[in-house]
């Protein structure tokens, strides 16, 4: 009985073949589509469950408050994961891990800057599942100079992973012994390392204090211990150890701290919860988002049923062709259920041919979607039992769903009405005018979102950010000396196409920033104090940059005095409360005292979801009690003259190779760099673009099919018209505008809800747009328009047909 279904269905399939292709490519695209989101949320999920005590694991977060400040961190203190391991019983070990800049690593004359350089306990392998292919894990960072290396490390530097005792330098005078070779770790981690680094050899970790939040530090327990249990007894950490530090340290106490409204506070992080719920301060490296998965999963449940509604309405659009059918099969005695098995089963097929297409359009479009999403999926390593039953699974239900309402529609007509030709299409018809107009309404919906992500994308880049960033250069100088730099700086200014050179330890689109608590002159109560960036420039740092100073002086060059100078930004002088900040002093809990000499524009340095926060500008590195050398030769920045870019670059390498022949020439454009701040944003305007478009081609197939049907159906009536004397353009109206009626509603839905969802997403940004009234009046107008072209071609040709041929037969 079955095979006798599907051979029916083929035969109904194959008898019309424009309406089968329609059916089939709408309902293939949104399965593509769905499919995509599906592999996308599904490595998003995956992150970090290649742990095998994933369960077991989490990170100590922090949440501070200090003078009606907050700051979120992923960071703790640096004795904390010692301490609960000593004094809690539920701790089963303790790990931390530190991220400082990228090293320059070699091997011989090969000198290579790696990024993935991270710091880590020896305990980091009782932690986390990092298989050593060589090598004692329980050994391997315990000894000084000691390095730990992946194994496509292993192979890059010596061409084999059998690697051990073998060495590497780094930073030209740091020798390490290459004590174990792990396994890659898998990209869905939210902290990826090609070496691991001793931690205890950081200057960090020997200063072992509780005010230093440094380390990212993770905790396993042990099985059965509930997470809430600890963190019960986070207090007990508080009284009996910050306490003590705040008082040595602060001449406060944690009592009178939280009575001036401040507050310290820890809580454990899931492991498999920080890629997707996590954005603070001090994160190993750029996590996702949920809300970009609820996106994901939201966008391909509505192209698919978009496509779906296609299925249906297409299908309820024909049953005047089938009512015959249907009255012959029933005057024979079929029942009303084999009939309902018959049209599923034409469902069924027509969904499997659908995702078979589908899946050739996945395997087409997974390459540019890769790119877009910057991710790696891949359709080899989703084949398995699972996935194919799962699959098989989700198109029986496409297909029911897909099937079910026209089945029962189609097997509902009276045998003697439908033989005679006598159909009542009231009820279908605005049951296929609502999904038409939830169909619209969805890709309007899209249309809206991706116009306002647009938007504010073009206002970020636009938006004066009080810094000029074209035609500026940085080179990365981490690893040279101090007397290089400054010469590397003095000759490539020789140049008549360089106008300015600044060598400085922060730019305004580095991560790494020192924060400190500083107060008014004569101030010590913590209800005054600011938390301050301090960021090494040098004098010529302001101007390279075009910065605008708007009180007092810029610093400058030889003055001795400006090492004990500060230049603030206009947030800094206003959380000070200083009307006039010029001439005023600045002080740290400690003593240390700086001068202002001038305030600057405030210029944003982070993405525009944060507020300007205070910085200071300092000379030198005495600021934060750190050497010159360590702190301020992060970068050389020159502005460029544009007229001839490539003979400059290359003028600037020359130099640098003459300069610093050890160490590899590596730059980047500080716009560049800007832009890269705002990528995910970039990426789901590119998305949102492609999927708007994809869910208006799907929704416009539906649409051309339903007025072809209609054309077709309404010959007979359109030829009498054109004999009495209807005009083309009278008869494309009227074949037009029943279905432009449910495009309209759509719009009409789509606006509100495009709206305040738009509202919602922009709410994480600090500086927006506002939500002008003309973008839903063009993704209104946009929509509409590709709705008429569509209706407008059917209807075209159906009052351009010669009457005599639709009435010949009456």
């Amino acid at each position: 009985m079955l095979r006798n279904y599907l051979k029916i269905a083929y035969r109904n399939l194959s008898q019309n073949k424009g309406y089968s292709a329609l059916t089939i490519f709408g309902l293939a695209l949104g399965l593509a589509v769905s499919l995509l989101s599906i592999l996308y949320v599904k490595d998003e999920l995956a992150y970090d469950h290649f742990n095998t005590k994933s369960d077991r694991i989490f990170r100590i977060n922090s949440d501070i408050t200090y003078s009606g400040k907050s700051a979120k961190g992923a960071l703790a203190p640096t004795p904390m994961g010692q301490t609960m391991k000593q004094d809690f019983p539920e701790v089963e070990a303790f790990t931390r891990l530190g991220k400082y800049d990228s090293q320059i690593v070699k091997t011989g004359e090969t000198a290579i800057r790696e990024e993935n350089v991270l710091y880590a306990d020896s305990t980091v392998f009782d932690v986390f599942t990092l298989p050593m292919l060589e090598g004692n894990s329980q050994k391997a960072l315990a000894s000084p100079n000691s390095v730990v290396i992946s194994r496509s490390i292993a192979r890059k530097y010596f061409g084999t992973a059998n690697s051990i005792n073998k060495t590497l330098t780094f930073n030209n005078d740091e020798v390490r012994r290459v004590t174990g070779v792990m396994e890659d770790i898998p990209e869905q981690s939210h902290f990826h390392a090609d070496f691991l680094l001793p931690l205890y050899e950081t200057r960090d970790a020997k200063v072992n204090k509780w005010g230093n939040h440094i380390f990212n530090t993770y905790v396993l327990l042990k099985p059965g211990t509930s997470r809430e249990s600890v963190e019960a007894k986070f207090e007990k950490i508080l009284q009996t150890y910050l306490d003590p530090a705040l008082k040595q340290y602060f001449q406060t106490t944690l009592a009178e701290t939280r009575k001036a409204g401040n507050n310290f506070s820890y809580s454990l992080m899931p492991l498999t919860d920080i890629h997707l719920y996590s954005d603070r301060e001090g994160e190993l490296s750029p996590n996702g988002s949920i809300q970009y998965i609820y996106i994901f999963l939201l966008t391909g449940l509505f192209i698919l049923l978009i496509a779906v509604f296609n299925f249906i309405n297409l299908t309820t659009a024909r049953s005047a062709k089938r009512a015959r059918e249907v009255g012959v099969r029933k005057v024979m005695g079929s029942d009303r259920s084999v009939l309902v098995f018959q049209f599923l089963s034409e469902s069924f097929l027509t969904t499997f041919l659908a995702l078979l297409t589908g899946l050739v359009l996945l395997y087409l479009s997974l390459p540019a979607f890769n790119n877009l999403s910057a991710k790696h999926l891949s359709l080899k390593t989703e084949i398995n039992l699972t996935s194919i039953l799962c699959l098989l699974a989700g198109t029986a239900l496409v297909s029911v769903v897909a099937g079910i309402y026209p089945a029962f529609y189609l097997s509902s007509f009276r045998p003697i009405k439908a033989l005679k030709g006598i159909m009542v299409h009231s009820r279908s018809q605005g049951f296929r005018n609502s999904l038409v107009a939830f169909q619209f309404s969805l890709s309007v919906l899209l249309i809206i979102g991706t116009l306002l992500v647009n938007q504010q994308l073009q206002y970020i880049q636009t938006k004066k950010i009080g810094f000029d960033k074209d035609q500026v250069i940085v080179i990365n100088t981490s690893q040279s000396t101090k007397s290089q730099v400054l010469t590397f700086k003095n000759e490539v200014l020789k140049s008549p196409a360089v106008k300015n050179g600044t060598v400085s330890g922060f730019l305004p689109v580095t991560s790494r920033r020192w924060n400190d608590m500083w107060y008014p002159q004569l101030e010590t109560d913590p209800k005054y104090s600011v938390n301050m960036q301090e960021w090494m420039v040098d004098p010529d740092y302001i101007s390279t940059l075009r910065m605008e100073v708007v009180s007092g002086r810029d610093f400058i060059d030889g003055r001795a005095t400006d090492s004990s100078a500060v230049i603030i930004n206009e947030s800094a002088a206003k959380q000070f409360g200083l009307e006039d900040p010029v001439g005023k002093i600045i002080h740290k809990t400690g003593g240390e005292q700086l001068t202002i000499i001038g305030v600057v524009k405030d210029f944003h340095y982070e993405s525009l979801r944060s507020k300007i926060a205070p910085v200071g500008l300092v000379i030198n590195g005495k600021a934060i009690d750190r050497p010159l050398e360590e702190s301020f030769l992060e970068a050389v920045s020159f502005r460029l003259d544009a007229s001839d870019l490539t003979s400059t670059l290359a003028t600037i390498e020359k130099r640098w190779k003459e300069i610093s022949p050890a160490q590899p020439f590596e730059y980047s454009f500080l716009n560049e760099d800007f832009d890269a701040m705002y990528r995910s944003e970039q990426r789901i305007e590119q998305l949102f673009t492609a999927f708007s478009g994809v869910a208006l081609l799907i929704a416009c197939l539906g649409l051309f099919g339903l007025s072809a049907f209609s054309a077709e159906q309404r010959t007979k009536e359109i030829g009498v018209r054109k004999v009495l004397g209807a005009s083309v353009g009278s008869i494309v109206s009227l074949l037009s505008k029943d279905f432009l009626k449910p495009v309209f509603a759509a719009i009409l839905i789509a606006i509100p809800v495009g709206w305040y969802v738009m509202q919602i997403w922009l709410q994480d940004f600090a500086y927006k747009i506002e939500i002008q009234w003309w973008v839903f009046v063009i993704a209104g107008l946009s929509s509409l328009a590709i709705a008429i072209l569509t209706v407008s071609f059917q209807s075209v040709k159906a009052a351009l047909m010669n009457p005599v041929k639709s009435l010949k037969s009456e």
